[in-house]
């Protein structure tokens, strides 16, 4: 195992605020450490005389840039998992752009920055590690794809689960709902062949969740609310006929890989993140590159039956072992 660390951790939505899929890998990952005998410290809360052998930065959003240029006690390396959550085309474009444009700051220049000043970049997929090379200039000797581990959750049997789960097939959608998340377009597209139930709390003002519960209504979706319990999640993925996830960008869905790990299918939008899931688990993830696609596929995977194995997914405690080895190699 070696020596003990002492690590800082800094990033995420605080909890009283909501949080998502960032926020639930933190905890975890901060618990995986713990467990190898590692110390782990919130840098937002942490006392003044705590002496870090690592800080691991989550996310390279304006806020993370802004608490660094005013890091001036208790240097030493630094960590950065960046979630670049950017698709191919014109956003990329922009990125490019916007990181390189002398004169106001803007939030690109502040991820280039972040990324230069790095001694260590975790990417989760290949793509994000192309955003961090080829267009956000991150040295590549200094640049490590390490996806995210899963902890084995045992689903429970399908009496478990809400009475307004349907009892027959269903197509599931998980997570936050907000637009990139596509909920609503893929509730918008559905015919009703396949029922849908959504688990996730509502990102948005009075207005959108107005919006939001008279989509529900319409289209006889079920709608679970925000869920934390393990079990119940598991059980829902693992009686789904399909995962859908229609983002229109997503750097590495947990939901996805906790519903492979289940051996249920996933249909999923047709962007990088999702294209290295169908390459690296070719039975079990389709592709859609519309909401108009979800009714077909969910029909299809629905009639058929359930591809075997269910894939092997990277575990927490593999890339908890990955991540402690990397941290070790900065010091």
């Amino acid at each position: 195992m070696g020596e003990q660390l002492t690590i800082a951790f800094l990033g995420g939505i605080p909890p009283l605020l909501g949080g998502g899929g960032l926020e639930i890998q933190m905890a975890r990952q901060q618990a995986a450490l713990e467990a190898l005998g590692h110390v782990v410290v919130r840098a937002e809360c942490a006392a003044p005389d705590v002496r870090p052998d690592v800080l691991h930065v989550f996310g390279s959003e304006p806020d993370a840039w802004h608490r660094l240029r005013h890091w001036r006690r208790n240097h030493c390396p630094l960590v950065l998992t960046p979630v670049l959550t950017v698709s191919p085309g014109a956003e990329e474009r922009a990125l490019r752009l916007a990181a390189r444009l002398p004169g106001p700051m803007t939030s690109a220049r502040m991820k280039r920055e972040l990324l230069a000043r790095a001694d260590l970049v975790l990417p989760l997929t290949a793509y994000e590690r192309s955003l961090a090379v080829d267009v956000l200039g991150a040295d590549p000797a200094r640049v490590e794809v390490l996806p995210n581990g899963l902890e084995p959750v045992a689903p429970l049997g399908r009496d478990a689960l809400p009475a307004t789960v349907p009892a027959g097939p269903y197509g599931l959608l998980l997570g936050r709902i907000e637009p990139r998340k596509g909920q609503a377009r893929v509730l918008a597209a559905s015919d009703g062949s396949v029922p849908l139930v959504v688990a996730g709390g509502l990102e948005g003002d009075d207005e959108a969740r107005a919006g939001w519960e008279r989509l529900v209504t319409r289209t006889g979706a079920a709608w679970l609310g925000e869920l934390h319990d393990r079990e119940l999640v598991a059980t829902l993925e693992h009686h789904a006929a399909a995962l859908v996830l229609l983002s229109e960008t997503e750097v590495q869905s947990r939901a996805a890989l906790e519903s492979l790990a289940q051996g249920t299918p996933v249909i999923a939008s047709d962007i990088p993140a999702h294209r290295e899931l169908r390459d690296a688990y070719p039975q079990h993830v389709l592709l859609a590159r519309a909401a108009t696609d979800v009714p077909p596929l969910l029909r299809r995977i629905a009639s058929e039956p359930r591809p075997t194995p269910a894939p092997s997914v990277p575990t927490l405690a593999e890339t908890t072992e990955r991540l402690a080895a990397a941290y070790r190699r900065l010091l």
